[in-house]
């Protein structure tokens, strides 16, 4: 374990992201993260300021290769949804993180890089303004509900629904006309099928937008 006097920020934040990969968001306590990097907690206030701080970090950290990352190719919808895909495989990497972003407002860097090129790709479709913000806020909140709907589910609680519409067919008539598809939906798929749901909602109104006032 590293002595109080090497250790440097970098390694705190890199340690903190660790355990909450590991063991979740609530297991990352400043007594626990003193004893992964060998000091006492009050060490820890060299590097961090609280525990506000050292969330925003963790944040950063994680968020920060990706914010960082080439743009996409290809025009504006390809772009976004791109852009969108990859968060979404972070935050799937990194559950705990998505749990951080969801629970308190992540006012970092990395997280303003991000917000800045989805709405740079938004505005070269033309969708600026007022629906550039709305837009850009609606395919986050379908992101983040995607991530936290698909980590705790597996294919087995999909065929147990299944087996539950199938026993009840008179009360669930639509789920068992739908049973193949819910058995074996790829979230995958699904998820790039919503935010082109998403882009194709937000080109229509500024398309009867611009109509209304043409």
């Amino acid at each position: 374990m590293p002595r109080a006097e090497r250790l440097d920020t970098a390694t705190v934040v890199a340690r903190a992201v660790a355990i909450v990969d590991g063991d979740g968001v609530s297991s990352l306590t400043f007594r626990r993260l003193a004893a992964e990097c060998g000091v006492t907690p009050m060490a820890l206030y060299r590097h961090v300021r609280d525990k506000d701080d050292l969330l925003d970090r963790v944040v950063d950290d994680v968020l920060g290769s990706f914010a960082d990352r080439p743009p996409a190719t290809g025009d504006w919808r390809a772009r976004v949804t791109a852009d969108f895909t990859e968060a979404r495989r972070v935050f799937l990497r990194h559950p705990g993180i998505a749990e951080i972003c969801m629970q308190r407002p992540t006012p970092v860097a990395a997280v303003a890089r991000i917000y800045d090129r989805v709405l740079a790709a938004l505005a070269d479709g033309d969708i600026t303004g007022v629906a550039a913000v709305h837009g850009f806020d609606t395919l986050m909140m379908f992101m983040f509900g995607s991530v936290l709907w698909e980590i705790p589910r597996t294919d087995v609680e999909r065929e147990r629904l299944v087996r539950v519409a199938l026993e009840q067919p008179d009360r669930t008539p639509q789920l068992v006309q739908q049973a193949a598809e819910l058995a074996r939906r790829d979230a995958d798929v699904y998820f790039v099928e919503g935010v082109q749901t998403i882009l194709d909602g937000i080109e229509a109104r500024q398309n009867a937008g611009r109509e209304a006032t043409s």
